[in-house]
């Protein structure tokens, strides 16, 4: 079963960190994300490390990408006060419950994103976190 990367996951395959190569011995089968998470990471990429936009474009080719949709947009619109996200954390999050039986769970580095799905229910992978 596939696993879902989040902006933060995404970026660790496209820069090199700490994390970087305990990640990628970690994924064996496709991925998918979020049309969001692209956006993303390119504006990050744009913002911070122009020089890596070209291998983060091509590195993201390689994801399937899941579409926003109105199903995903209302979940993450109703999450209960409890779920302290903000609103691109919230669809990322969104996307995992709506792909439900398709991904393993979230694999993600942002402390926030694992306290609020693990508060869902929903599967957290962070390969290489200390």
């Amino acid at each position: 079963m596939s696993w879902y990367l989040d902006s933060s996951a995404i970026l660790k395959l496209i820069l090199n960190e700490t994390e970087s190569k305990a990640l990628i011995n970690f994924l064996s089968e496709e991925t998918i994300t979020s049309t969001i998470s692209r956006v993303e990471v390119i504006r990050t990429l744009n913002r911070m490390y122009p020089l890596s936009v070209t291998k983060g474009k091509e590195i993201l080719s390689n994801f399937l990408l899941t579409p926003m949709n109105p199903a995903i947009l209302s979940s993450a619109e109703n999450f209960p006060e409890s779920i302290a996200v903000r609103a691109l954390d919230a669809i990322q999050i969104a996307t995992v419950i709506f792909l439900d039986k398709t991904v393993e769970g979230v694999v993600t580095y942002d402390k926030q994103m694992i306290k609020n799905a693990k508060e869902l229910g929903i599967k957290v992978a962070s390969p290489g976190l200390k």
